[in-house]
């Protein structure tokens, strides 16, 4: 597991602290290191309410959730699924390695933290076209997995999402292992098991390690970034806001 260094140039601090007048200029910054790195992890602590304004420039706020242990509402969102027995933000399980539904970027801000542990952990598959030929990224364009959405208090809805697609010239996956089908067609099956062979092969050597603290936040891009965490304390403090965005 890799332990990738915050983003601690002086830059951020200055534009943070000038905010809301530099606004433009940090949002552009953002997009800027989500294009070459996928992520990025902010140290320099800003309020909630320029937290807000920056995502806000980044895109368009489509959920806002607050992420920590509560298990009466883990078990109030586990009887509202029309897909049981998956990981869940109120859970202190695990969470293992996957994307969110209908988001471009995935952004938190960290409004309490554990005194050990907490982590996030991420993979970058921005390589993906190394590893895949242009034959096996268009069959797993036919793979297609469950998405789950629910928005307010209205019931679960349920649609289907292909692991592989393209937006802006790039390649954008959408994966949760929970979410695949039970099977696919013999193709698709070979296709997606070198899939998670690359997925796995990633976590064993480039697993990043976001040692996340009270007031930092992380940006990624969704359909690059994978995105976890450990197993937390049924006493966790923990807690994050967390803002699905569509790309402006």
């Amino acid at each position: 597991m890799q332990s990738q260094p915050a983003h601690k140039d002086p830059v951020w601090k200055q534009l943070v602290e000038g905010l809301p007048a530099t606004v433009e200029n940090i949002s552009a910054e953002i997009r800027s290191a989500l294009d070459a790195n996928g992520y990025l992890h902010l140290t320099s602590p800003m309020s909630m309410e320029n937290y807000e304004l920056i995502a806000g420039r980044l895109g368009t706020i489509v959920l806002r959730s607050d992420v920590k242990v509560d298990a009466e509402r883990a078990n109030a969102q586990e009887h509202r699924r029309q897909i049981k027995g998956r990981g869940g933000i109120y859970s202190p399980s695990a969470l293992h390695l996957h994307t969110d539904p209908n988001a471009d970027l995935v952004s938190w801000y960290c409004v309490e933290q554990d005194e050990t542990g907490g982590s996030m952990l991420m993979l970058d598959t921005g390589n993906l076209e190394e590893h895949l030929s242009p034959q096996e990224l268009e069959i797993l364009g036919r793979v297609e997995l469950w998405s789950p959405w629910k928005s307010g208090d209205g019931p679960e809805t349920i649609s289907l999402v292909p692991l592989i697609s393209r937006k802006n010239g790039r390649h954008k996956i959408f994966f949760a292992p929970w979410l695949l089908h039970d099977s696919y067609d013999g193709e698709a099956t070979a296709v997606l098991e070198k899939f998670l062979a690359y997925v796995n092969g990633l976590e064993k050597k480039q697993l990043i390690s976001l040692p996340v603290k009270k007031h930092d936040t992380v940006f990624i891009d969704n359909g690059r970034m994978l995105h976890g965490r450990g197993a937390l304390p049924e006493t966790s403090r923990r807690h994050l806001v967390r803002l699905y965005l569509r790309a402006a």
